[in-house]
């Protein structure tokens, strides 16, 4: 079971804690998930994996992104149509796009075999079709676990709901959602949810996470079925002890507490639970390779914070659903164009992304290495100009949109500091796609 650890996650997935080099441990060469373990590294790593050993890229974070439903109680979600193949039409000159990070300028394809770069898989889909697609740390249909990548699904899964005509986006959470009324949930705005901008104490960020008693740090030993005080305690009755600190809406601050509001909004305006109504209403409309597998807390509750996994091509179904593409994955359309334009010309501002003092779209910011970001919105992390839009997870997962230019990358990796997110617009910016 995942231990106390769990709320060092976020600060470091968001930069908001800064550790010496020399205090880490070296990750283990991604080499080793092509290799396998033993059965007693194997046992090792399931009777004692916490998730420190996940935030600081320990050898254990490499075996748990391949193993994570065997940590975590998981929801299934089995492929229900035929596959829906995506053919190649290779394009080797997206391998020759260059970038700086830290560990020099090289090609993509020098980066990805670097063994300082702990990438496991890349893929860029243009069109429906694979245009490049490598896997230097893992087998190519093995399960990785997403980390907050996922939040994408939760948004997802409110849009498909407002999308029928079942939610408002401006009415509030205690609208739908009876168990927040009378807590500060009940005033929150669906879209403020949405935006990450619910003005709450449930923030990622140092000072929330150093504290065992806020509610950030309580919400996810519930999650993980940790004691607190001698007992277990409910995510739900965690985030009703959320208090107010600003005005909903006014600015970006990145909540993994606020994600899972939205998993609460979806199962009550269903009537049904998170990962039933995603497997209806997307999952199994899509001819994926493999399933999703929805990891959740003891409780039954679906995390959709992080804990999912998938294989990479399936990752990237996921974002074709955003593109023009959607038909060449799907059999029907998930992400309407109402939804597409909510994510692309999202009222938010840079004074929204950039403003408070948590900094949340700073951050993503000198990581993507571009100053074309508008905003964030929708759980995505950037909103760029030109309408493409980006999503990023610990340990260096990833996925990036273009609908205009029919673009999909995905990425999946065991390395702490995000350098790969350096390529991401040289790519979409390159020739390749004019």
């Amino acid at each position: 079971m995942l231990k106390a650890a769990i709320y060092f996650l976020v600060p470091i997935l968001l930069g908001s804690v800064q550790v010496h080099a020399q205090e880490m441990p070296k990750p283990a060469p991604v080499q080793k998930a092509l290799d396998g373990w033993s059965n007693k590294e194997a046992l090792d790593f399931l009777r004692n994996f916490n998730v420190n050993d996940l935030t600081i890229g320990a050898p254990a974070a490499l075996w748990y992104h391949r193993y994570a439903a065997q940590t975590n109680k998981t929801a299934i979600l089995v492929r229900r149509q035929p596959i829906m193949e995506m053919p190649k039409a290779t394009l080797r000159e997206i391998g020759k796009i260059t970038a700086t990070t830290e560990l020099g300028t090289m090609t993509l394809d020098e980066f990805l075999v670097h063994p300082d770069s702990y990438a496991q898989g890349f893929i860029v889909v243009h069109k429906g079709k694979i245009a490049y697609e490598t896997y230097p740390g893992m087998a190519e249909l093995d399960p990785h676990f997403w980390a907050s990548v996922a939040k994408i699904l939760a948004s997802m899964a409110v849009d498909i709901l407002i999308d029928d005509g079942r939610i408002d986006e401006n009415m509030t959470l205690g609208h739908y959602v009876p168990e927040f009324r009378g807590s500060v949930w009940e005033t929150i705005k669906v879209v403020n949810a949405l935006d990450m901008s619910a003005g709450l104490d449930v923030r990622d960020d140092a000072t929330q996470f150093a504290d065992p008693d806020s509610v950030t740090s309580r919400l996810f030993r519930a999650e993980l079925g940790e004691e607190r005080d001698g007992k277990i305690e409910y995510m739900l009755d965690v985030l009703l002890d959320a208090k107010r600190v600003e005005e909903s809406g006014k600015n970006y601050i990145y909540s993994s507490g606020v994600t899972q509001s939205l998993v609460f909004l979806a199962e009550a305006v269903s009537g049904r639970p998170w990962s039933d109504f995603f497997d209806d209403r997307v999952w199994s409309k899509i001819g994926a390779e493999g399933p999703l597998q929805v990891h959740l807390s003891p409780d039954g509750i679906a995390i959709v914070h992080g804990p999912v996994s998938s294989n990479l091509r399936d990752l990237a179904r996921v974002g074709l659903l955003y593109t023009p593409s959607w038909s060449a994955i799907s059999t029907e359309r998930i992400v309407s164009p109402s939804a597409l334009d909510r994510i692309q010309n999202s009222p938010r501002t840079k004074e929204f992304y950039f403003g408070g003092e948590a900094g949340s779209g700073q951050r993503f910011s000198k990581r993507l290495g571009d100053n074309t970001i508008r905003t964030a919105a929708r759980q995505w992390d950037a909103v760029f100009e030109d309408g493409d839009f980006f999503k990023s997870g610990l340990n260096t997962q990833g996925i990036y949109v273009s609908p205009d230019r029919d673009l999909v990358i995905a990425y999946f990796s065991t390395e702490r500091s995000q350098q790969i997110q350096k390529y991401l617009r040289p790519i979409a910016l390159s020739e390749a796609f004019d």
